[in-house]
Parts: C-alpha cells; structure tokens; sequence
C-alpha cells in the first residue's frame, strides 16, 4: 500500500468525523521548532476537553459509586453518610460518630497489640495423681566443720589457737596469718569432717529395709562435707514410694557429737538438710532447712514439677541438658560461673562451689589464697552490675522440687528416756542434746504441675479485635474484604479507562503525521 492509499483512508476518516470530534478526542496540530534537517516537528498538547475526559477518569469512586457502596456496604453509619437525599447535617453528624468510634477501635486495637507483643505468662495449677512417686536425694550436713578430736592431732598450737580466734564468737584477739596462710584447707575438711559411720546411728526405708552409711555419699558442699542418700548416678535407679505416711518414708537417727564441735561457720548446733532432685547440686546453706537436737522431727513432701515458656516470652526459659556434670538449675549455673571467675582471678578454686571434669583438675585454694584473693573477689562479685550478661543463666523450661513441710515433737518422752539411756549407755543431757530423729515422708500420692501458658494469645487478639470492630462499628474482616473489593475494582476501572485514552491519543498522533 503506497503513500496515497493511506492517505486517502485517512481523509475518509476525516470527512466521516467532525472538527469538534477531533478536538474531543484530545489532540491538535502545533507548530512546534525546526528539527536539524530544517523541517517543522509536530507537537500535540492535551486539549481542555482531553483533560476532563481524563478527571473524569481519575474520578472513578465519584459520588454515585459511593453511594451505591455506603448501601451495600456492612460498616454501619456508611449509608448516612454517602446518601445524597440525606441533608448535609445529617452527614456530617454521621461521619464525626463514625470516625469518633473509628478513632476508639484503632486505640483498642493498638493497646490489645501492645499487649500481645509484650507476651506476658500466667500459670495453671494441676493436681495430678499418680501411682508413684520418686524420692528425693536427701542430703545431711552438720553445722560443725571440724572435729576436735581430729583437730588437736592433726593441727599445732599456732593453727589451733588461730581456729579459736576465727570461729564465731572466738574473740577479738589478732590472728596469726602466718599459721593459717599455707593450711591446705581441702583435706583438713575432708578428713575432719564428722564420718558418716559415727553420725547415722539407725536408718530404715519404708519400715522394712534397713539402710546404712554405706547408702550414703560423700559431697563436697556451700555447707561442708555432707552426706547425700538415694542419689544414684543413673536418676532412674532412684528409689521409689507407692504410699504415703509415715511408715513409707526414710526414718534416721542422727548423731550430732556436739562433745567433738571445734570449728565452724555458726554458733548453732544441729544438722542442715536439703531435699532436691539426683542429679542436682545442694546448696545447703542456701537452699536447706535445719533441724535440732532434742526433738522428733516430721518432714512431710511435696512435689512440685514447673514448666515455662520459652522466649519471646517473659519467662525466658532455656531447654538446658546437663550442665558440667550436674542437672541445670539457676543455682548451680551461677555458682559455676562464680567458681571459673575465681580460677581466673586466683588460678584455684574453693570446696563450697561446684566443679565439673573440666575444673575438677585444678587444685583448691590454700587458706591464705582464700584470704588473700577468693574474699576480695567474692565482695566485688557480690556487687557486679553484669552478672546476668556474665553468666547468662536463665530458669529451666523444666524443673522438679521438693518441698518440705516441717513440724517437730520433744524427744524423747520420759517413759522411753530409761531404756534409751541405757541403749546409749548416756545420760538424758547427752541424748537430748546429741540424738535427732527424723523421718521423710510424702503426704500424699500425687504432686502438682505449675505450667506457664501464654496470657493473651494471638487467638485472644483476634477475638477482642473482632469483639472490639463489632461493637464499635458493627464491622468484621469482610467489611475490611469489601472496601479492598471496591477499591480494586476501581482502581482496574481506572487503569481500563486511562489505557483507552491513551491508545485514542497515538492514533491521533498518527494521523496527525500522516495528514503532514
């Protein structure tokens, strides 16, 4: 097709449309500047009549689309507003009530999102009941460190007299540093310690199997040298009730010797006790119960399991296996991070703190390196503001206590003092003030779980938002499905439109150079 052929089509297009109708479709021919070869460019600019065919378009959501969709639209109030037979005061009365309840729910539902995000935890209590229980690993400790018996035959006059002076109450005289500085503090503990041979007199489990200081092991304590029953290496070897009361339970009868006290860190006389799970390292002195001489001493169980939620919740709770041989507790995990500040400050470490495999090899400090070095570290410890980014010891998602209920009669009554006495072949004083009887029981067959559940769920946010856009607004996520509905289909509306006006546009462009 040549040039003419074309030309001619196009002139039957013009004689078929007016010059107004040319003008309505957006374009007329402008002498614009002289290109380099010295001919004119054409320039087509928007007429007005092209601009308001392209308002129009961009006034897709006009008033009659909105009022079409306050009609349909579940938002309640939307139809006074968008009405337009209601008055304008009518209007404007609608919408200050619509936005002013608009206003509340984004308040409410900004607050119950905040509050979301803060996870906070709440607890349920259940009391489960079960067939048996586990017995807690029960370990004894006495409130004298040292022997004196042991002491004046081991020790010379220099380090005795220093003992006198640094025992509680042991006056006010000045010690001498140079007995004490090179005392190999560890071993003296170890074999000055009150023996489990001569300290458990009588011991029964469950009223029917005698158990003896063999059952026993030795455990290097906060408290000193302690004695720990029922706590086998493998926990699942751990002994076992099917009953309750009394006569289930470990009975004891301790011997205090408080003829052979010499040295310890309280004025006091008597046994410290802690109950807790194998596995676990006793804090005695921190965690335990004491019990005196004199009386009959019920120690009634019960036992508790506490589960926690992880992060992002409050709690924080960490999934820990063992830690350095022993099961995870806040406790023991600070005491080590304590124990490897000092092996880094003093190059040894002390009998009250925990050891696993990898410190277990260092050496213990000597008493001089305790005064020296372990006690100023321990007070400026006691006052580090980074612990808990130091040690980084969170609670246990998991974790099992025992918790003791004590209650104690006098002992013993006078109508078994006279064979007692002559079992002990003692006198009365020495029995009260030296024998103890104890016996551990549970008081019933079943614990209880503490669980931690999140206090306000994503569930629990969605329910108040909806509650909150229904009372408010008389609106749910399908009124929100609507307006995005609408707003699409117009904003397609629009593309539509524009796309058609600017597809009119090119062809006029190209008649316009054609016609040149």
């Amino acid at each position: 097709m040549d040039v003419w052929t074309v030309e001619k089509s196009l002139n039957r297009i013009d004689e078929s449309t007016s010059a107004d109708s040319i003008k309505m479709k957006g374009w007329r021919k402008d002498e614009g500047s002289v290109n380099g070869d010295g001919r004119k460019r054409s320039v087509h600019t928007q007429t007005e009549s092209d601009r308001r065919n392209a308002d129009n378009c961009r006034q897709i959501f006009n008033r009659r689309k909105w009022s079409e969709f306050g009609t349909v639209t579940t938002l309640h109030g939307m139809r006074y507003i968008t009405q337009p037979n209601h008055s304008f005061t009518r209007k404007v009365i609608w919408a200050i009530i619509l936005l002013s309840f608009m206003g509340v729910l984004i308040f409410v539902v900004i607050d119950n999102t905040v509050r979301y995000f803060n996870y906070n935890v709440t607890s349920i209590v259940t009391v489960k009941y079960v067939n048996d229980l586990t017995f807690p690993a029960v370990t004894i400790c006495n409130y004298n460190l040292l022997r004196k018996s042991y002491s004046e035959q081991a020790f010379d006059e220099d380090l005795l007299e220093a003992f006198k002076i640094i025992s509680p109450g042991g006056g006010q005289n000045s010690v001498n540093f140079t007995a004490l500085k090179d005392w190999n503090i560890t071993d003296d503990l170890i074999k000055g310690a009150h023996q489990k041979e001569d300290m458990i007199i009588e011991c029964t489990w469950r009223s029917t199997r005698n158990c003896t200081a063999d059952n026993f092991t030795q455990v290097l304590t906060d408290f000193g040298v302690c004695y720990t029953f029922n706590n086998p290496k493998d926990p699942n070897d751990a002994l076992t009730v099917q009953q309750t009361g009394y006569d289930s339970g470990l009975y004891l009868r301790l011997n205090l010797e408080q003829y052979d006290y010499f040295y310890g860190s309280s004025k006091g006389a008597g046994f410290k006790i802690m109950l807790h799970k194998q596995g676990e390292f006793p804090f005695v002195k921190q965690l335990g119960f004491a019990v005196s001489p004199g009386f009959e001493t019920l120690v009634t169980l019960k036992f508790t399991q506490l589960v926690n939620l992880e992060t992002p919740y409050v709690s924080e709770c960490v999934v820990a296996e063992d830690i350095q041989g022993f099961k995870y507790t806040v406790e023991t995990c600070q005491a080590l991070c304590k124990t490897k500040y000092i092996l880094e400050g003093c190059g040894c470490r002390t009998t009250d703190l925990p050891a696993g495999p990898d410190i277990s090899k260092v050496r213990f400090c000597s008493y001089g390196e305790i005064v020296q070095c372990v006690q100023p570290a321990m007070r400026k410890w006691a006052f580090m503001a980074d612990l808990d980014a130091r040690c980084n010891c969170s609670v246990p998602c998991f974790r099992e206590v025992f918790t003791p209920r004590i209650s104690e009669v006098f002992w013993p009554a006078e109508h078994i003092t006279k064979a007692l006495q002559d079992a002990f072949n003692s006198s009365e004083s020495f029995l009260r003030k030296n024998i103890i009887d104890m016996v551990i029981f549970f008081e019933e067959l079943n614990y209880e779980e503490i669980r931690q559940i999140a206090a306000y769920t994503f569930t629990d946010l969605l329910s108040d938002i909806g509650g909150y856009m229904g009372l408010m607004v008389g609106a749910s996520l399908i009124t929100f499905l609507e307006f995005i509905d609408f707003l699409v289909l117009g904003a397609i509306e629009y593309c539509q439109k524009h796309n058609m006006f600017k597809r009119r546009g090119k062809i006029n462009i190209s008649q316009s150079h054609l016609h040149r």
